[in-house]
């Protein structure tokens, strides 16, 4: 029963309201019966004004029958209309009209009246009746003294009609307006479990791989937001599935080439398939693969940690120049290899920056690497530092083949390498510039590659890297 939302919703607004509509309803109830007391008081305080009126000037004043007749009419017409017995009496008791057949009252009540107070109590009336009845008793008074008292005795269920009529006004209009309510309550409950039951339904498609599956957002509450979240995710999630399967992929294809050379070059070893005296040269490419593999499983890991929320940066103060130097300086044999020029500009002798010192070493290691290696023989690399806008710049450039510009936004990416025809030719797994890119937005630095044509004409290019550090 209480298994679905709709149905909790559903059963605890109904609880709630069945819950409101019966305090409501005795609090109705006791300020009806109370009101009801009240009013009656009220008109029996009016009535008795008359009645003392009328009673004084005929019982002490005047003995013409007829306006007795006329008395006794106006006392049994105001009995009517209070549905009361009234009785009144002189000063000692003695009952001097009565609408009903009693003819004695108890000396206390008379004594406690025509002391001067009004008095509202329940009582049989000396057993005058079966059950208590309301008894409002009011001194009568004549010429500034208390003659006598009137006694105004009305039936408790008299009152309780009243009662009852007022309360059933108030139950027929609130059983329609707990109609209407549950209905606004049914539909209300709808309104929230239905896109819920939606996003249910669509994670348990997520669950089971299929990404396409959104929930229609329909409203701008939390009920909506939480769609437009949900489906924020469901595109988040098959971005990273797609992400996997191509991280994945390309694992595999990056691990299985050194691997079949390694395996190949050793079972031709073994099977003497390769001359003895060519086994140290393969044995020399065996040893470059196994390294090979080494660093990119090392990488991979390094990349790993970079991705965690633990991995933390040592933030040190160094000389950017200086440390650019000795990067050079330790690639200084492959930039000979090459016979290639170094045009070094550094805007200032000294800039000192803030930064990870062995992460930007292995930025800057990548970008001069990369720099060298796709540069044409004979050519310059242009090395420059310079503070712009607050911050410090570094930028190597090279003359080469350049990268196209569908190349471009994804030149950062895991595994992405530009030339896909020579791809196996390239040393490398393509996770340098991805290194560089984590690194430096763990530092929340920016880096860019621009490659522009020499010249009009010419399938040579000028590509160039920037990255930003925090100066000091």
């Amino acid at each position: 029963m209480f298994k679905s939302i709709l149905a909790r919703l559903f059963w605890t607004y109904a609880a709630i309201l069945v819950l409101v509509f019966t305090s409501v309803s005795v609090s109705v109830g006791i300020f009806v019966n109370q009101f009801a007391v009240s009013q009656h008081t009220n008109d029996v305080m009016r009535v008795a004004d008359t009645i003392e009126y009328w009673t004084a000037a005929l019982q002490i004043e005047n003995e013409d029958s007829r306006a007795r007749v006329a008395y006794r009419q106006i006392l049994d017409s105001w009995a009517d209309f209070l549905h009361s017995d009234i009785v009144i009496t002189n000063t000692s008791g003695e009952v001097l009209e009565s609408t009903s057949d009693i003819s004695t009252v108890l000396d206390d009540l008379v004594n406690e009246v025509v002391n001067g107070s009004t008095i509202n109590i329940r009582s049989t009336f000396n057993g005058a009746y079966d059950r208590k009845v309301m008894v409002v008793g009011v001194p009568m008074e004549y010429q500034g003294a208390v003659v006598g008292a009137m006694f105004f005795n009305t039936g408790l269920m008299s009152i309780k009609s009243t009662t009852l009529k007022l309360f059933s006004i108030f139950l027929i209009s609130s059983a329609f307006s707990i109609l209407i309510a549950a209905a606004l309550v049914y539909l209300q409950s709808k309104r929230i479990s239905k896109p819920i039951g939606e996003i249910n339904k669509a994670a348990r498609n997520i669950a089971s791989g299929n990404f396409d599956n959104h929930v229609a957002v329909t409203s701008s509450d939390e009920i909506g937001q939480l769609a437009s979240s949900f489906n924020f995710m469901a595109d988040s999630v098959k971005e990273l599935e797609t992400s996997r399967t191509e991280f994945i992929s390309d694992v595999s294809h990056e691990l299985r080439t050194p691997m079949t050379s390694i395996s190949g070059f050793v079972e031709g070893i073994l099977d003497g398939t390769i001359p003895e005296e060519k086994r140290d040269e393969y044995l020399k490419i065996v040893l470059d693969e196994s390294k090979r593999l080494t660093k990119m499983v090392n990488d991979m890991l390094e990349m790993s940690k970079m991705s965690s929320s633990e991995y933390k940066l040592d933030i040190t103060k160094f000389d950017l120049n200086e440390f650019t130097r000795r990067c050079i300086i330790s690639l200084g044999n492959r930039i000979d290899e090459k016979n290639l020029e170094l045009n070094v500009d550094f805007e200032k002798d000294s800039m000192m920056v803030l930064a990870d010192k062995d992460a930007i070493q292995r930025v800057i290691i990548n970008l001069l690497d990369n720099a060298i290696k796709f540069s044409y023989p004979n050519t310059t690399v242009g090395i420059r530092t310079w503070a712009e806008d607050g911050r410090a710049r570094f930028c190597v450039g090279n003359f080469g083949d350049g990268i196209s510009g569908a190349d471009l936004k994804n030149i950062f990416d895991r595994f992405y390498k530009t030339d896909k025809s020579r791809v196996n030719h390239k040393s490398g797994a393509g996770l340098g510039l991805s290194f560089v890119k984590n690194i430096l937005t763990l530092h929340r630095q920016n880096v860019w590659v621009e490659s522009v044509d020499t010249k009009e004409g010419s399938s040579v290019k000028y590509t160039k890297f920037t990255f930003t550090l925090e100066l000091e």
